[in-house]
């Protein structure tokens, strides 16, 4: 009896409708700018299943992002994922090709990928959504400075933040930071980060501006708001600090064009 197969490219397809289906009553909706990312937006954060489809990949990606300062991530170590739910589950979480000898198309074995959905559709509701649902401002800004070291808090960031490290690489960390600092009206601690990275978003829009049409778009609103805040902060009227909050609060309304 010939083996069932699933081509890769209609595993993909599945895989997508699948989540569609699962996400949508827990208030995700599609991102507008890709079909392989799903959204949820919640009053602090927004939350992000994604899926990595390039060539013979087939996984998922778990993030948070503050909806105030959705210029950096928090990601799921997928490592820290399985060997906590590694007792209640039977694969590594990611669907695996199957690359005929011949050179045919990648493919899937119809029970492996069965299985493999059965474990990543556990782990998003008994562990995923749980840690998502439990992310609080001091949580997030606290993993933004040092990584937490319990193998069961999976959401890390990219690059931690830090301001004496010469040309360290977590400007979006960074600027995530300071506007969180801002909005807890902790303005003297936040400035010091926003002055830093005005400078390194500047500098990239001087050198890379014309080159990616979005990022560059993001990285201007960004900017703006940080020379906003940082004007504000250096006239210290009454007025003007209290209107650069609100500049912050409509970050929140105005996400998505902050948003990578």
């Amino acid at each position: 009896m010939a083996e069932e197969i699933i081509l890769k490219k209609d595993g993909v397809k599945i895989v997508k409708k699948r989540f569609k289906e699962l996400l949508k009553p827990l208030g995700f909706q599609p991102y507008p700018h890709s079909s392989t990312r799903f959204i949820r937006v919640r009053e602090d954060f927004i939350d992000e299943v994604r899926l990595d489809t390039a060539g013979y990949h087939l996984a998922v990606m778990y993030f948070i992002y503050s909806r105030h300062a959705p210029f950096a991530w928090l990601r799921c170590d997928q490592g820290r994922l399985w060997r906590t739910a590694k007792e209640h589950i039977s694969t590594h979480l990611e669907w695996y090709c199957k690359i005929p000898p011949d050179g045919g198309p990648y493919c899937y074995q119809t029970k492996y990928f069965e299985t493999v959905w059965r474990d990543v559709s556990y782990v998003l509701t008994q562990y995923i959504l749980p840690q998502m649902e439990a992310m609080t401002g001091g949580i997030f800004i606290s993993r933004l400075l040092e990584r937490s070291r319990n193998d069961q808090d999976f959401f890390r960031p990219d690059q931690t933040v830090s301001l004496t490290v010469p040309n360290f690489p977590g400007t979006n960390e960074a600027a995530a930071y300071g506007v969180e600092l801002w909005q807890l009206e902790r303005y003297e601690e936040a400035v010091p980060y926003l002055t830093l990275t005005r400078k390194k978003y500047r500098d990239w829009l001087t050198d890379y501006g014309q080159e990616t049409e979005h990022i560059s778009l993001c990285f201007r609103k960004r900017l703006a708001l940080l020379d906003e805040l940082l004007s504000c902060w250096e006239s210290r009227e009454e007025g003007r600090m209290l209107q650069a909050q609100k500049q912050v609060s409509q970050v929140a309304l105005d996400w998505i064009e902050y948003m990578l």
